[in-house]
């Protein structure tokens, strides 16, 4: 097995979400044009990329595209990934996590936003006790709109929520839903939580073993 090296396998965005995509959905089988479908990824790009993940041991030989080792590629993923890519903005709250959670999810019934970091894993396998809520918005021009509708006050360092703008705002198109509340991915979660320094690792592999389910 060659296993390549990790800077070389994922230096674009779009083989990152490729392989969060193919771990996320690792029990499908999927043919190039229905990962195409799902993705919005081209024919050949996938084609491409699929090949050298079969070159390094990743996926299995054949015209299906198939994970061989998930969970060393989910430990690639793990390692390479840089949440501080991801442009910040950071507000204080009066309300408690829960309520300002349940604020978040009425006021983003028509609009795209997600959950990430303890909040997310609060909704999906919660294990860590937390108090600062993190989620991920569509762009900068929704911020004013947040700011407002969640009367959050503007802080000189850190507060205790944190909008984010994705640095790929794909993390927003493959989403899952929880007691009507908008969540991260479990790949694009587990990523997240990993380098969290407030006990993020912890959470993040009681979801990698209560939800993820790879080694």
């Amino acid at each position: 097995m060659n296993k390549l090296d990790p800077t070389t396998l994922f230096p674009t965005d779009d083989r990152i979400w490729m392989a969060i995509l193919l771990l996320n959905y690792k029990d499908k089988v999927f043919t190039v044009r229905d990962f195409s479908n799902l993705s919005g990824m081209s024919l050949g790009f996938i084609s491409q990329f699929s090949n050298l993940l079969k070159e390094a041991g990743y996926m299995a030989e054949g015209r299906q595209m198939k994970l061989k080792d998930p969970g060393a590629l989910l430990n690639i993923l793990r390692d390479i990934y840089f949440f501080e890519k991801h442009e910040r903005h950071s507000y204080y709250t009066d309300s408690q996590p829960e309520e300002t959670i349940q604020k978040i999810r009425d006021i983003g019934k028509e609009r795209s936003y997600a959950l990430t970091r303890m909040a997310g894993a609060s909704k999906i396998a919660p294990f860590v006790r937390f108090e600062l809520v993190d989620f991920y918005i569509s762009s900068t021009e929704e911020i004013a709109l947040w700011k407002e509708k969640l009367k959050l006050i503007d802080v000189e360092l850190s507060g205790n929520i944190n909008l984010f703008v994705p640095s790929d705002k794909r993390i927003l198109t493959d989403v899952q839903t929880v007691d009507a509340i908008k969540i991260v991915n479990n790949i694009q979660l587990y990523l997240d939580l990993y380098k969290y320094p407030a006990r993020g690792r912890e959470q993040a592999e009681h979801l990698r073993e209560q939800k993820i389910k790879v080694w």
